[in-house]
């Protein structure tokens, strides 16, 4: 076996771009003076374990149920036994206070172990206290090094560690200060070696940018097991939990909970959250798009109103600005409506922000209703995506998403006429297939 030998590197500490040279400005991110220098151990040792697919069987993996479905359900099913996840979000989004509900859960037979290094075991008694939990079994500890926390975790072997959060965390292993990207990878691989060799299951919190990327960790992202975001305005009730990356199941699903006061509770049915009413005034439309394998209805909303400046205001609130112009646009050549000299504001009910271009038709439909003051027929849901000549292009989910909604109690449907044939009619149902925005605003007005 040859000796290892170091090679260095330049990390950026902000987004984790790589360079052979130290760089003042990184071509990623384009943070200013965020490299730092480590060191590679590459070894030349070519023996290794090949197995062929074969050989190799399907391992089925113990999890531990949480009993909370949503956050088992994102997961894939419960915590894998010795698995290490990383959930972020935004400082006061509500990591802790739903970490803390799962250490609830999860203690009713044996101790977990919440370390903190930046909050006080008063300051976590008080939140606890606020969230009516009462558990013998969750234990706290206050530290920030990791050596201690490691022989601590190793003699009382609990059934859930969480560390809040991992950019507090120090080794003496490696040099730098608290937060300084070689901390945090010396970190998280100690703490994976923990939970893969005494099959501890480890929660890392992480606190996200304004850019929207984890701050610090976003360097470990390839080393954990799975990675999840906990996505919600401050000013909104609603909170999203989304896989970003799980080893032990899909990518695909989304978790919905509610801010109260007793914490972050879970929503059964998310759709009623982002539907004001039944009767829908002028201006709103009920759309749905698929949230990982969840169907989820929503209220779209438009105010169309003349303007009193030389230059129309467009302001929109969940769907991206440059798509809303571009269905003004559409509506406006194709349709020959006039709309230069009026303010249009789009908005999605319940601070919602759907990235589906399924939704194309139903904001069109309610620009249209809210400029010729007329209202959308009852329970009706409008789905499909609009090309440059006007026409409504078929979508991933409709089946999925109509289904659903008969369910819902919706009785009237505008999909695209690509699943003419894929849908079957209902008794009491009324399924309007339409190929343009003039048949879909015919069929309305």
């Amino acid at each position: 076996m040859k000796e290892k030998k170091k090679s260095e590197d330049y990390i950026c500490s902000v987004c984790g771009y790589r360079s052979p040279i130290k760089l003042g400005r990184c071509p990623e991110c384009g943070s200013w003076n965020s490299f730092v220098k480590v060191e590679n151990n590459i070894s030349h040792n070519s023996e290794t374990n090949i197995s062929t697919l074969e050989e190799s069987k399907t391992e089925l993996f113990e999890r531990i149920k949480t009993g909370i479905e949503e956050f088992d359900r994102v997961l894939g099913g419960g915590i894998v036994k010795g698995s290490v996840i990383l959930i972020g979000g935004e400082p006061g989004i509500g990591k802790s206070t739903l970490i803390l509900k799962v250490l609830d859960a999860v203690s009713k037979d044996k101790n977990v172990l919440y370390v903190s290094g930046e909050e006080s075991s008063t300051q976590i008694s008080m939140r606890a206290e606020r969230l009516k939990i009462q558990n013998k079994n969750i234990e706290l500890l206050t530290e920030y090094d990791l050596d201690i926390i490691k022989e601590i975790t190793l003699s009382r072997k609990p059934k859930l560690l969480v560390i809040d959060s991992i950019q507090t965390m120090y080794t003496k292993n490696v040099e730098g200060a608290q937060g300084n990207i070689n901390q945090v990878k010396e970190c998280t691989r100690i703490l994976i070696e923990i939970a893969k060799k005494h099959n501890i299951p480890v929660i890392l919190i992480g606190h996200v940018t304004k850019e929207g990327n984890l701050a610090g960790p976003k360097t470990i992202e390839h080393m954990v097991d799975g990675v999840f975001y906990l996505d919600g305005s401050r000013n909104d009730i609603t909170r999203m939990l989304r896989a970003v990356k799980n080893r032990f199941g899909t990518t695909n699903e989304v978790g919905f909970f509610e801010m109260s006061e007793e914490g972050l509770i879970e929503i059964k049915n998310p759709s009623l959250e982002f539907i004001s009413d039944s009767t829908l005034k002028e201006g709103s439309v009920v759309s749905a798009s698929l949230e990982g394998t969840l169907p989820l209805f929503f209220e779209v909303q438009a105010l169309v109103t003349p303007t009193i400046f030389p230059i129309p205001r467009r302001v929109a609130t969940g769907i991206d600005y440059n798509r809303l112009m571009l269905l003004i646009a559409i509506l406006e050549k194709r349709l020959k409506v006039r709309l230069g000299t009026f303010d249009i504001y789009v908005n999605v009910v319940g601070g919602l922000k759907p990235d589906d271009r399924a939704n194309d038709l139903a904001f069109s439909l309610a620009i249209l209703s809210s400029f010729f003051e007329k209202k959308l027929g009852e329970l009706m849901v409008v789905l499909g995506e609009l090309g440059l000549s006007g026409e409504v292009r078929p979508t991933v989910g409709v089946e999925r998403i109509v289904k659903q909604g008969i369910n819902l109690g919706f009785k009237n449907f505008i999909i695209p006429k690509f699943f003419e044939n894929k849908i079957k009619k209902q008794n009491g149902v009324n399924i309007y297939f339409v190929s343009s925005i003039g048949e879909a605003k015919e069929i309305i007005f």
